[in-house]
């Protein structure tokens, strides 16, 4: 078979501020893992589907660029999608039990399976900022995605609910000085299952860069990763089990540049 992916835009140019809409096409074939392969993670067990249809996605954008004063840039952005049969893990049961495609789950864990639910529709806003003068710099950016399920057949229950791991608010900011920088960013709560049961916490983290330069060709880099240490949550087991992202890391190199 065949499906279209293709992009128009527009731009206008109104001298300080330059007002833009597109609209596209888009497609994606079901991954190997997805047709032929079932995975585990804690009890929960989740069975591959080798009748999988490619997702399909529509969507438009408008917003405007805006430089109020030289070195300052300015950015908004509206946007609505559809994601027509969309691949998704959708619970089909609990154990104890066995399952095709999986075997045995034990209590407290999920059966799941890969379905093509009706579709995903997301919507929201895209704010976007950048300032530069001399040694200094300052970016900034925020996006709101309201995100909801549309579904029947085996995948009903998740009609109205929010896709797994999809936070609704993602911000981020970041100011450097010559070879210094920090980060500060932060994620929204979101749902580790297509049920929306299972709660993962929102998170602020701060990283932060550093570049000294030894010589016109050797630097040394010191990196730091979540450097409060924030408790970051990745997933959330059917028995209650945190599975945590990176704790703080330092990391430290040698750069050199010919």
């Amino acid at each position: 078979g065949w499906e279209p992916t293709g992009r128009a835009g527009l731009v206008l140019d109104a001298g300080q501020v330059r007002l833009r809409a597109a609209a596209y096409l888009g497609w994606r074939l079901p991954t190997l893992n997805e047709l032929y392969r079932p995975f585990r993670v804690g009890a929960d067990a989740t069975a591959a589907n080798a009748a999988l249809r490619p997702e399909t996605m529509r969507g438009a954008e408008t917003g405007f660029d805006w430089e109020p004063a030289e070195g300052l840039l300015l950015r908004a952005t509206l946007f609505e999608n559809r994601l027509t049969d969309a691949i998704a893990n959708v619970t089909l049961g609990a154990g104890p039990g066995v399952f095709p495609g999986v075997g045995f789950v034990a209590a407290g864990g999920a059966y799941r399976q890969r379905l093509n639910v009706g579709a995903v529709r997301s919507r929201g806003v895209e704010l976007d900022a950048a300032w530069r003068s001399g040694d200094w710099s300052l970016t900034a950016s925020y996006a709101l995605a309201d995100a909801r399920i549309r579904s029947g057949g085996a995948a009903a229950a998740l009609d109205g609910l929010r896709p797994a791991q999809v936070p609704r608010h993602l911000a981020s900011a970041t100011i450097g000085w010559r070879g210094l920088s920090a980060t500060l960013r932060h994620v929204s709560a979101q749902f580790e299952d297509d049920g929306n049961t299972r709660r993962l916490a929102a998170a602020t983290t701060l990283d932060a860069v550093a570049r000294i330069p030894l010589s016109s060709a050797v630097s040394v880099v010191a990196r730091a990763e979540n450097l409060g240490n924030a408790r970051v949550e990745a997933a959330i087991s059917g028995t209650g089990v945190i599975e945590r992202a990176a704790p703080r890391t330092l990391w430290i190199g040698i750069s050199y540049r010919d």
